[in-house]
């Protein structure tokens, strides 16, 4: 399973609503608000890296009001070289 971060940016007035799809989500485990210069971060899951491009550009980025997203695939690779410098 791969999982990832991804900041959205929505057009002011639309947050709940965007808000609200976004919890409908069934690859998005986790959805939270925030203050700034981004208006949600969500982590995903899927089965590989393609599943999570595809969530990321059908389902968030298709979404009306979605303005821009940024995402952040985990790397599985440094976590299994964590071992080896324990």
């Amino acid at each position: 399973m791969t999982k990832a971060i991804v900041l959205i940016v929505v057009e002011p007035s639309l947050e709940l609503e965007i808000f609200e799809k976004l919890l409908k989500l069934k690859e998005a485990y986790e959805v939270t608000p925030v203050l700034g210069t981004v208006d949600f971060i969500v982590r995903v899951e899927g089965a590989d890296h393609n599943e999570i491009a595809s969530v990321v550009i059908k389902k968030i980025r298709a979404l009306k009001g979605v303005n821009s997203t940024k995402t952040f695939i985990e790397d599985e690779f440094l976590k299994e070289l964590e071992g080896l410098y324990s």
